[in-house]
This record gives C-alpha cells, structure tokens and sequence, in this order.
C-alpha cells in the first residue's frame, strides 16, 4: 500500500478509528490521507443572490478554520500514540461524502480506507455506520470499519472467511502481508453444511501452499455462515474479521444476522471488507 484513506468528522468516534488508521498506514510504510467533507446547506431559489453568496463564503470560511484548527489536535493524537513518524496529507471538501470518496481514491490513487462507525440508531448504523457501508458497496479497494467501542490493543489475529477461490487467494496474499506487520496469526474460516463432502484436495493445496505462513484453516460445520462467523471471532479471539463481499445479500445477511444474540459483543471487532473484484495492490 502506498495510501491510506481516513475520512473524519473529528468526532470521538474517528478519533478513535485514527489510532487503528494510523497503526496500518505504519504496518504499510503507507501516507495516511485525512479526508474532511462537509455539506453546503441549501438555500431558496428566491434569496437574494448576493446574500446567497456571502453565506456560502462564511461558510466555506467556517469549515477551513475549523479544518485548520483540527489538524494539530489529529497531530497530537498521532504523538500521543508515538505514531507522528506517520506521514499524513490533509484535504478538506466540500460535498457529498460518497462521491467525494470515490473521487479522491482515484484522484490520490487510494488503496485502502479506514473509517469509523458512526453510531447512528438501527443495526446497520450501529454495526457499520451507514456511511461505511455505503464505501463498502460503492468503493472497489478494502474498507476497514472500526466500531464506536472497539480499542485498538494490537492485531494478534486476523479471521479470514474463505471458500477458497482464486479470488480468496488474492485478498489472502494480502491478510499475510499486513499480518506480518503486526506479527499476527491468520485463521481461515470455512463453514460446510457436509464438511465430509469437501473436495480434501483442495484443503491441502491451500494447506501447503501457506505452510510456511502463519496461517491456519479451520473447517466448520453449519448451515448459517453468519451466526458461524460470530461465534468463530468469539471462539478464536477475533482482533479482526476479514471477509469478500461477494455480493449485496450476502452482505445485508452478514449485518443483520441475529440481531438481538449479537449486538452486545461482536460491536468493537473491526471488520475488513474486500470486493471480489477488488483491486489488487503491490504492497
């Protein structure tokens, strides 16, 4: 990776997703991109245009000093964390936030993007943050989601859902790379409703070819990949789940899965999503 893209609303949740942005752009050797948009509010058609016009300079004005005055305090978190060896890039836009995400991602040729969750009421805010979830679906490079309450104490494990594909493969080269980083251990998680139907073939070509890695394949039984899943980031003490969206119902069934048996530990585990197409990066 070369750059890291964290988009901010200088809240207490992006100051805490920060320090996870942070620590991968050092894993990386990567330039941490701090991205800040905001919202025009719209004005009558009928206003007087000069009036117009002098409340969005005043505006514009508000958000750069504003802008401006953070940029010490995201320093100073940096510091804090010895982290201010990171190199960071500011920008500051105005617009929707999804489509000034996926134009500064191609304008600053973005590999990954960190992001906070932003708490808002209802699971998929609560779990992902709607703005999150929307650069999931929208974006074609890794998102990392970082829940409100999660504390960054290292990465020691990262859990891999697989069904080991070419594409699985792709984004596992990767996990490997950023796991060696931070000196973790990858688990691999397939869940099989007839694991003895399984093609074992397969299993041991993946099985050798990660043998000198510190990678180990876990098959489960079960007919509810979701629930699965929870209980493999509880079981195998998950710091981060990883997973390829490979496509809208799974993802949907991934965030609603067992709301009330799941919302009171599973919201600090940051989550990684990749595209089945997503674009793959030298790192």
């Amino acid at each position: 990776m070369k750059k890291i893209l964290f988009p901010t609303d200088f809240s207490e949740t992006a100051n805490n997703a920060l320090i996870y942005a942070l620590k991968m752009a050092e894993n990386q050797n990567a330039t941490l991109v701090v991205l800040h948009a905001y919202e025009m509010p719209v004005i009558s058609a009928t206003a007087n245009p000069v009036m117009v016009q002098e409340v969005y300079e005043s505006i514009e004005l508000s958000n750069f000093e504003n802008f401006k005055d953070q940029v010490p305090f995201i320093r100073d978190i940096a510091q804090k964390n010895n982290l201010d060896h990171v190199p960071m890039q500011f920008i500051l836009e105005e617009g929707f936030l999804s489509t000034i995400l996926k134009n500064v991602v191609d304008k600053e040729s973005i590999d990954f993007v960190v992001m906070g969750t932003n708490g808002n009421s209802g699971w998929e805010q609560k779990i992902i943050g709607s703005n999150t979830a929307n650069a999931i679906s929208s974006l074609k490079i890794p998102v990392l989601s970082i829940p409100h309450n999660a504390v960054f104490t290292g990465i020691k494990t990262i859990g891999f859902s697989t069904l080991f594909n070419i594409n699985d493969k792709k984004v596992l080269d990767q996990l490997i790379i950023i796991a060696k980083g931070f000196g973790a251990k990858i688990k691999c998680i397939h869940v099989a409703e007839n694991p003895d139907a399984m093609d074992n073939q397969m299993l041991t070509i993946w099985t050798n070819n990660y043998r000198d890695n510190n990678v180990q394949f876990i098959i489960v039984e079960g007919n509810n990949v979701e629930d699965e899943l929870f209980d493999f980031i509880d079981r195998e003490n998950i710091d981060v789940l990883v997973s390829v969206k490979r496509n809208r119902n799974f993802w949907q069934r991934l965030l609603n899965a067992s709301l009330t048996k799941k919302l009171s530990y599973h919201t600090n585990v940051p989550f990684i999503a990749f595209h089945e197409d997503n674009k793959t990066s030298s790192m």
